[in-house]
């Protein structure tokens, strides 16, 4: 599925928004994440709060390339979560 379809999905607040978006890029958010964290539920969780904010966040914006959207939105999450476990040592 194209980036087109997928954010006409979000649009119409269809579920299989992000199941569009998981199976095109998941890949790719999930290699990210783990390579900042180094730790595979980490980079779950950052992965699945990563798409919970492009449902939250498409509809009024529409982002061109989505690929450079959601991985700066993983990358993001990802490195606050890095940042907050090396404050703790």
């Amino acid at each position: 599925m194209d980036d087109i379809k997928i954010i006409d999905l979000f649009f119409a607040r269809s579920e299989l928004a992000i199941e569009a978006l998981d199976g095109k890029y998941g890949a790719i958010c999930h290699n990210l994440s783990r390579s900042i964290l180094k730790d595979q539920q980490d980079a779950e969780e950052c992965v699945n709060d990563a798409y919970l904010g492009a449902w939250n966040a498409i509809p009024p914006v529409h982002p061109n390339p989505l690929l450079s959207y959601i991985v700066k939105i993983v990358r993001n999450i990802s490195l606050k979560i890095y940042w907050r476990k090396e404050a703790a040592k």
